[in-house]
């Protein structure tokens, strides 16, 4: 018996939802050990900074570590990635320009107190992971950041004597509950 045009286009709408979540699911599944993992460094990072600040390079140290990290992770799902390789250089390219922004918006715009320092970034990865998520289509990825947004305004504005142990516990823990989350779907 032929399908009707209805019919047609019902499966076919229900095919491209089914293909829509497949897809996200598999960003889900790519994205939660990076989240995972900044989740720990993030919080190491800012509550090392809290009991050391005389030693800035715990930041630096464990950041690049990160870094190291996330490549790492990522080249072990190469394999596995639908990504195309001329997007590749793109990655480090944005990485670099991100990091001449941050450099410029500095000098030009120091910064007068540390714990402008200490929120510029988390809201810097906040935009960065709300964007991801409306530009991927990966909503939770988007929740992700707004509650890393949040949380770190609220604290910036309420809790100035223990900001950077707020940061380590609720911005490391958005992470890793973030990563949990996105390894449940």
């Amino acid at each position: 018996m032929p399908m009707s045009p209805t019919e047609a286009a019902d499966a076919l709408r229900e095919i491209s939802q089914t293909e829509q979540r497949s897809a996200s699911a598999y960003g889900y599944h790519q994205s939660s050990p990076h989240l995972i993992m900044w989740g720990v460094i993030w919080a190491a990072e800012y509550g090392g900074y809290y009991y050391y600040p005389r030693h800035p390079i715990i930041f630096s140290a464990l950041s690049l570590a990160g870094i190291v990290g996330s490549f790492v992770i990522g080249s072990r799902s190469k394999g596995k990635s639908k990504s195309k390789p001329e997007f590749q250089w793109r990655y480090a390219a944005t990485f670099v320009a991100v990091i001449a922004f941050i450099s410029a918006l500095f000098v030009i715009m120091p910064p007068t107190r540390g714990t402008q320092v200490a929120a510029f970034f988390p809201l810097l990865v906040a935009f960065a992971y709300t964007q991801l998520g409306i530009w991927t289509n990966m909503l939770r990825i988007a929740v992700v950041g707004v509650v890393i947004g949040v949380l770190t305004l609220l604290g910036y504005f309420y809790l100035q004597p223990y900001y950077l142990l707020w940061l380590a516990g609720v911005g490391g823990g958005a992470l890793i509950l973030g990563g949990l989350w996105l390894r449940s779907v």
